[in-house]
């Protein structure tokens, strides 16, 4: 009976991750008018969640896809460490971002005048800045999104 128990919550909270709904809202709003975007189940869709009809991209397998698809023909980013690659890449030279400390540089670089954004917490700022008026999304929902990912959906900046 307790081995049936356990059965069914570990099957519930490996369900759980698949479930769930991350959403980036615009500024420091949570209303439905606000939400940017919407990644449920690997799919990256424009606005809330009650218009999905096309994915505008797809996160598998450490790579950002465009649309639907998982072709590598299609493939825009790919995550490797701390570094966001252009394309199916993983040559230095095709270094777009490099994350470090909560922060989001533009290529190969860490200087502070190349950092694009800044990650705190549930907020992602504009720059190398935590200033409201520099905010640009407000992080919602029960799952983690790292900060590779955030570059990838919120970038080029």
């Amino acid at each position: 009976m307790l081995k049936n128990k356990l059965f069914i919550f570990l099957l519930f909270v490996s369900v759980l991750p698949v479930m769930s709904q991350i959403t980036l809202y615009r500024g420091d709003a949570k209303f439905n008018a606000d939400v940017a975007f919407t990644i449920e189940n690997g799919r990256v869709y424009h606005g809330d969640g009650s218009r999905m009809n096309k994915a505008v991209l797809t996160i598998s397998d450490n790579r950002i896809y465009l649309g639907q698809s998982n072709s590598s023909f299609d493939c825009l980013y790919t995550i490797k460490d701390n570094k966001v690659y252009l394309g199916d890449s993983n040559f230095s030279s095709d270094i777009i971002y490099t994350i470090e400390e909560g922060k989001v540089y533009r290529g190969n670089s860490t200087f502070s005048s190349n950092c694009i954004l800044t990650i705190d917490e549930d907020k992602i700022y504009m720059g190398d800045s935590t200033f409201p008026n520099d905010l640009l999304f407000t992080v919602g929902g029960d799952n983690y999104l790292s900060n590779s990912i955030i570059a990838c959906i919120v970038g080029p900046y």
